[in-house]
Protein backbone atom coordinates (compact mmCIF):
# COMPACT_ATOMS: atom_id res chain seq x y z
CA UNK A 1 0.00 0.00 0.00
CA UNK A 2 1.26 3.37 -0.75
CA UNK A 3 2.70 5.59 2.20
CA UNK A 4 -0.53 8.38 1.16
CA UNK A 5 -3.51 5.52 1.96
CA UNK A 6 -1.57 4.68 5.10
CA UNK A 7 -1.56 7.88 6.07
CA UNK A 8 -5.20 8.96 5.10
CA UNK A 9 -6.38 5.42 6.87
CA UNK A 10 -3.89 6.91 9.89
CA UNK A 11 -5.84 9.76 10.10
CA UNK A 12 -9.23 7.77 9.92
CA UNK A 13 -8.46 5.80 13.05
CA UNK A 14 -8.04 8.42 15.33
CA UNK A 15 -11.53 10.08 14.06
CA UNK A 16 -12.89 6.63 14.28
CA UNK A 17 -11.16 5.12 16.95
CA UNK A 18 -10.49 1.63 15.91
CA UNK A 19 -8.56 0.15 13.24
CA UNK A 20 -11.05 -2.01 11.92
CA UNK A 21 -13.61 0.44 12.00
CA UNK A 22 -11.37 3.01 10.20
CA UNK A 23 -10.27 0.24 7.40
CA UNK A 24 -13.99 -0.61 6.88
CA UNK A 25 -14.75 3.31 5.84
CA UNK A 26 -12.11 3.32 3.09
CA UNK A 27 -13.21 -0.33 1.79
CA UNK A 28 -10.17 -2.09 3.60
CA UNK A 29 -10.43 -5.33 5.79
CA UNK A 30 -9.10 -5.48 9.30
CA UNK A 31 -6.17 -7.87 8.30
CA UNK A 32 -5.37 -5.14 5.62
CA UNK A 33 -5.56 -1.92 7.92
CA UNK A 34 -3.66 -3.58 10.52
CA UNK A 35 -0.77 -4.48 8.31
CA UNK A 36 -0.94 -1.16 6.33
CA UNK A 37 -0.05 0.72 9.83
CA UNK A 38 2.54 -1.65 10.76
CA UNK A 39 4.08 -0.97 7.55
CA UNK A 40 3.91 2.36 7.93
CA UNK A 41 5.07 2.47 11.38
CA UNK A 42 7.87 0.67 9.77
CA UNK A 43 8.73 2.92 7.37
CA UNK A 44 9.02 5.52 9.78
CA UNK A 45 10.98 3.66 12.24
CA UNK A 46 8.26 4.76 15.61
CA UNK A 47 5.13 3.14 16.80
CA UNK A 48 2.32 5.63 16.26
CA UNK A 49 -0.32 3.63 17.97
CA UNK A 50 -0.73 1.55 21.15
CA UNK A 51 -3.25 -1.28 20.37
CA UNK A 52 -5.13 -3.31 22.77
CA UNK A 53 -7.99 -5.85 22.05
CA UNK A 54 -10.96 -3.25 22.37
CA UNK A 55 -9.10 0.43 21.13
CA UNK A 56 -5.81 2.04 20.35
CA UNK A 57 -4.36 4.97 21.67
CA UNK A 58 -2.54 7.46 20.12
CA UNK A 59 1.59 7.61 20.83
CA UNK A 60 2.86 10.77 21.20
CA UNK A 61 4.70 10.60 18.21
CA UNK A 62 1.19 9.54 16.37
CA UNK A 63 0.01 12.56 17.73
CA UNK A 64 3.00 14.73 16.50
CA UNK A 65 2.42 13.37 13.15
CA UNK A 66 -1.73 13.46 13.25
CA UNK A 67 -1.53 17.46 14.13
CA UNK A 68 1.03 17.84 11.12
CA UNK A 69 -0.75 16.04 8.25
CA UNK A 70 -4.49 16.47 9.10
CA UNK A 71 -5.10 19.35 7.50
CA UNK A 72 -2.65 19.04 5.03
CA UNK A 73 -4.64 15.44 4.08
CA UNK A 74 -7.90 17.78 3.99
CA UNK A 75 -6.64 20.41 1.61
CA UNK A 76 -5.37 17.21 -0.86
CA UNK A 77 -8.51 15.74 -0.82
CA UNK A 78 -10.13 19.35 -1.24
CA UNK A 79 -7.80 20.05 -3.70
CA UNK A 80 -8.06 16.76 -5.74
CA UNK A 81 -11.72 16.90 -6.10
CA UNK A 82 -11.77 20.60 -7.33
CA UNK A 83 -9.24 19.40 -9.57
CA UNK A 84 -12.16 16.95 -11.05
CA UNK A 85 -14.92 19.60 -10.69
CA UNK A 86 -13.16 21.47 -13.49
CA UNK A 87 -13.14 18.30 -15.37
CA UNK A 88 -16.94 17.26 -14.36
CA UNK A 89 -18.50 21.03 -14.95
CA UNK A 90 -16.74 23.74 -16.68
CA UNK A 91 -15.58 26.38 -14.07
CA UNK A 92 -12.90 28.76 -13.70
CA UNK A 93 -11.14 30.51 -16.62
CA UNK A 94 -10.96 30.05 -20.45
CA UNK A 95 -8.71 31.64 -22.72
CA UNK A 96 -9.27 32.18 -26.12
CA UNK A 97 -6.76 33.34 -28.35
CA UNK A 98 -8.96 34.29 -31.70
CA UNK A 99 -8.71 35.92 -34.92
CA UNK A 100 -10.47 39.63 -34.17
CA UNK A 101 -13.24 39.29 -37.06
CA UNK A 102 -14.61 35.96 -36.22
CA UNK A 103 -14.45 37.25 -32.79
CA UNK A 104 -16.16 40.07 -32.91
CA UNK A 105 -18.56 38.94 -35.50
CA UNK A 106 -19.42 35.77 -33.25
CA UNK A 107 -17.48 35.09 -30.27
CA UNK A 108 -18.97 38.35 -28.80
CA UNK A 109 -22.97 37.96 -29.27
CA UNK A 110 -22.70 34.55 -28.30
CA UNK A 111 -21.16 35.34 -24.53
CA UNK A 112 -24.07 36.53 -22.89
CA UNK A 113 -25.97 33.02 -23.79
CA UNK A 114 -23.20 31.36 -23.06
CA UNK A 115 -22.60 32.95 -19.66
CA UNK A 116 -25.96 32.15 -18.94
CA UNK A 117 -25.81 28.24 -19.46
CA UNK A 118 -22.42 28.41 -17.85
CA UNK A 119 -22.03 30.40 -14.84
CA UNK A 120 -19.38 29.54 -13.27
CA UNK A 121 -16.95 29.94 -16.57
CA UNK A 122 -15.19 33.19 -17.69
CA UNK A 123 -13.93 33.51 -21.02
CA UNK A 124 -10.55 35.47 -21.22
CA UNK A 125 -10.57 36.37 -24.94
CA UNK A 126 -7.13 37.84 -26.48
CA UNK A 127 -8.27 39.28 -30.30
CA UNK A 128 -5.31 38.88 -32.97
CA UNK A 129 -4.37 39.34 -36.58
CA UNK A 130 -1.62 36.44 -36.68
CA UNK A 131 -2.24 34.01 -38.43
CA UNK A 132 -0.34 31.26 -37.56
CA UNK A 133 -1.20 31.13 -33.85
CA UNK A 134 -1.36 27.83 -31.47
CA UNK A 135 -2.08 27.14 -27.78
CA UNK A 136 0.38 27.68 -25.64
CA UNK A 137 0.66 28.37 -22.14
CA UNK A 138 -1.08 31.58 -22.13
CA UNK A 139 -4.22 30.16 -24.55
CA UNK A 140 -6.23 27.19 -23.72
CA UNK A 141 -7.98 27.53 -27.20
CA UNK A 142 -7.33 29.37 -30.30
CA UNK A 143 -9.51 30.69 -33.17
CA UNK A 144 -7.65 30.62 -36.59
CA UNK A 145 -7.51 30.03 -40.18
CA UNK A 146 -6.24 27.07 -41.13
CA UNK A 147 -5.35 23.60 -39.57
CA UNK A 148 -2.12 23.34 -37.69
CA UNK A 149 0.11 21.37 -38.93
CA UNK A 150 1.27 20.19 -35.37
CA UNK A 151 -0.01 16.58 -34.91
CA UNK A 152 -0.04 18.32 -31.08
CA UNK A 153 -3.19 20.17 -31.54
CA UNK A 154 -6.25 18.82 -32.74
CA UNK A 155 -8.48 21.59 -34.98
CA UNK A 156 -12.67 21.69 -35.07
CA UNK A 157 -14.02 22.87 -38.51
CA UNK A 158 -16.12 26.28 -37.05
CA UNK A 159 -16.52 27.86 -40.61
CA UNK A 160 -15.89 27.05 -44.49
CA UNK A 161 -13.41 28.43 -46.61
CA UNK A 162 -16.00 29.95 -48.98
CA UNK A 163 -15.58 33.91 -50.03
CA UNK A 164 -17.67 36.23 -51.58
CA UNK A 165 -17.27 38.72 -53.47
CA UNK A 166 -19.60 41.89 -52.38
CA UNK A 167 -20.17 45.57 -52.93
CA UNK A 168 -22.85 48.16 -51.37
CA UNK A 169 -25.98 48.86 -53.48
CA UNK A 170 -24.57 52.71 -53.55
CA UNK A 171 -21.24 51.67 -54.85
CA UNK A 172 -22.90 49.10 -57.59
CA UNK A 173 -25.34 51.95 -58.55
CA UNK A 174 -22.29 54.65 -59.10
CA UNK A 175 -20.17 52.04 -60.69
CA UNK A 176 -22.15 49.45 -62.32
CA UNK A 177 -22.28 45.42 -61.13
CA UNK A 178 -19.28 43.24 -62.59
CA UNK A 179 -19.92 41.41 -65.44
CA UNK A 180 -16.83 39.03 -65.51
CA UNK A 181 -13.72 38.26 -63.61
CA UNK A 182 -11.71 40.62 -65.84
CA UNK A 183 -14.06 43.70 -65.82
CA UNK A 184 -12.76 44.15 -61.74
CA UNK A 185 -9.95 46.33 -63.54
CA UNK A 186 -12.57 49.29 -63.94
CA UNK A 187 -13.68 48.40 -60.39
CA UNK A 188 -12.33 49.79 -56.61
CA UNK A 189 -11.43 46.47 -55.52
CA UNK A 190 -11.11 47.25 -51.34
CA UNK A 191 -7.75 44.45 -50.76
CA UNK A 192 -7.19 41.93 -47.17
CA UNK A 193 -3.03 42.00 -47.92
CA UNK A 194 -0.59 41.79 -45.08
CA UNK A 195 2.79 42.98 -46.11
CA UNK A 196 4.26 42.52 -49.65
CA UNK A 197 1.39 40.11 -50.57
CA UNK A 198 0.13 40.22 -54.26
CA UNK A 199 -3.34 41.46 -54.26
CA UNK A 200 -4.73 38.68 -56.31
CA UNK A 201 -7.94 37.82 -56.47
CA UNK A 202 -8.56 34.12 -57.74
CA UNK A 203 -11.95 33.25 -59.47
CA UNK A 204 -12.73 29.55 -60.35
CA UNK A 205 -14.57 29.25 -63.78
CA UNK A 206 -15.70 26.29 -65.70
CA UNK A 207 -12.40 26.89 -67.64
CA UNK A 208 -10.07 27.11 -64.84
CA UNK A 209 -8.57 29.37 -62.03
CA UNK A 210 -8.19 32.52 -62.83
CA UNK A 211 -5.81 35.16 -61.19
CA UNK A 212 -7.07 38.72 -61.47
CA UNK A 213 -4.87 41.37 -59.99
CA UNK A 214 -6.90 44.03 -58.15
CA UNK A 215 -6.08 47.65 -56.95
CA UNK A 216 -8.40 50.20 -55.31
CA UNK A 217 -8.37 52.86 -52.59
CA UNK A 218 -8.07 50.78 -49.30
CA UNK A 219 -5.94 47.63 -48.36
CA UNK A 220 -5.97 46.74 -44.66
CA UNK A 221 -5.08 43.51 -42.75
CA UNK A 222 -8.11 44.30 -40.90
CA UNK A 223 -11.56 42.11 -42.44
CA UNK A 224 -13.57 44.71 -40.03
CA UNK A 225 -11.51 47.91 -41.67
CA UNK A 226 -12.74 46.75 -45.30
CA UNK A 227 -16.30 45.66 -44.22
CA UNK A 228 -16.82 49.08 -43.05
CA UNK A 229 -14.85 50.52 -45.94
CA UNK A 230 -17.53 48.45 -48.20
CA UNK A 231 -20.68 49.20 -46.59
CA UNK A 232 -19.71 53.22 -46.86
CA UNK A 233 -19.44 52.36 -50.73
CA UNK A 234 -15.83 52.52 -51.07
CA UNK A 235 -15.64 49.38 -53.48
CA UNK A 236 -15.78 46.01 -54.41
CA UNK A 237 -14.64 43.26 -51.36
CA UNK A 238 -13.77 40.14 -50.34
CA UNK A 239 -14.31 38.51 -47.26
CA UNK A 240 -15.75 34.99 -45.83
CA UNK A 241 -19.10 34.39 -45.65
CA UNK A 242 -19.57 34.14 -42.30
CA UNK A 243 -18.30 37.76 -41.94
CA UNK A 244 -20.49 39.15 -44.79
CA UNK A 245 -24.03 37.14 -44.25
CA UNK A 246 -25.46 39.94 -41.76
CA UNK A 247 -24.74 42.33 -44.10
CA UNK A 248 -25.97 40.87 -47.22
CA UNK A 249 -29.55 39.57 -45.63
CA UNK A 250 -29.87 43.43 -44.57
CA UNK A 251 -29.56 44.81 -48.07
CA UNK A 252 -26.57 46.15 -46.80
CA UNK A 253 -24.14 44.76 -49.05
CA UNK A 254 -25.05 42.52 -52.34
CA UNK A 255 -23.33 39.53 -53.38
CA UNK A 256 -21.76 39.63 -56.95
CA UNK A 257 -20.77 37.58 -59.83
CA UNK A 258 -22.07 34.07 -57.12
CA UNK A 259 -21.94 31.91 -59.52
CA UNK A 260 -18.15 31.44 -59.68
CA UNK A 261 -16.14 31.01 -56.12
CA UNK A 262 -13.49 33.56 -55.39
CA UNK A 263 -10.76 34.00 -52.80
CA UNK A 264 -7.71 36.51 -52.15
CA UNK A 265 -4.38 34.92 -52.99
CA UNK A 266 -3.35 32.86 -49.92
CA UNK A 267 -6.36 32.87 -47.99
CA UNK A 268 -8.72 30.03 -49.12
CA UNK A 269 -8.88 28.44 -45.05
CA UNK A 270 -11.81 27.27 -43.29
CA UNK A 271 -11.76 28.62 -39.90
CA UNK A 272 -10.80 26.10 -37.09
CA UNK A 273 -11.01 26.11 -32.84
CA UNK A 274 -7.73 24.58 -31.89
CA UNK A 275 -6.57 22.72 -28.71
CA UNK A 276 -3.98 20.61 -27.56
CA UNK A 277 -4.18 16.77 -27.84
CA UNK A 278 -4.32 15.07 -24.77
CA UNK A 279 -6.22 12.38 -22.96
CA UNK A 280 -8.47 14.49 -20.42
CA UNK A 281 -9.54 17.75 -22.56
CA UNK A 282 -10.99 19.76 -20.29
CA UNK A 283 -14.81 20.35 -20.04
CA UNK A 284 -14.68 24.28 -20.14
CA UNK A 285 -12.59 23.79 -23.74
CA UNK A 286 -15.15 21.32 -25.16
CA UNK A 287 -18.13 22.85 -24.10
CA UNK A 288 -17.47 26.05 -25.45
CA UNK A 289 -16.43 24.52 -29.20
CA UNK A 290 -20.07 22.49 -28.57
CA UNK A 291 -21.30 26.03 -28.36
CA UNK A 292 -19.32 27.34 -31.30
CA UNK A 293 -20.07 24.95 -33.57
CA UNK A 294 -24.02 24.86 -32.85
CA UNK A 295 -23.96 28.79 -33.37
CA UNK A 296 -22.30 28.46 -37.02
CA UNK A 297 -24.64 25.82 -37.62
CA UNK A 298 -27.32 27.74 -36.99
CA UNK A 299 -25.33 31.06 -38.95
CA UNK A 300 -24.80 29.02 -42.07
CA UNK A 301 -28.26 28.14 -42.39
CA UNK A 302 -29.31 31.59 -42.34
CA UNK A 303 -27.22 32.11 -44.88
CA UNK A 304 -27.65 28.80 -47.20
CA UNK A 305 -31.34 31.11 -46.77
CA UNK A 306 -30.19 33.89 -48.80
CA UNK A 307 -29.11 32.05 -51.95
Amino acid sequence: MDQLTALKLFTRIIDVGTISGAGQTMGMSSTASSKAIQDLEATLGVRLLNRSTRQVAVTEAGQHLFQRIGGLLGDLDKALQEAGALQDEPVGQLRVTARRSFALTHILPALPRFRTTYPRLDVALTLTEVLDITPNEEADLVIRLGMPSQKSFIAHELASSERLLCASPAYLNRKGMPSDPQSLAAHDCLCYRQGYEPALWLFETPDGTIEVPVSGPLVSNSGEALLAAAREGLGLVVLPRWLLSGDIQRGALVHCLPALPVHPAGYNAATYAVHARGDFVPTKVTVFIDYLIDRMKSSVAASAALD
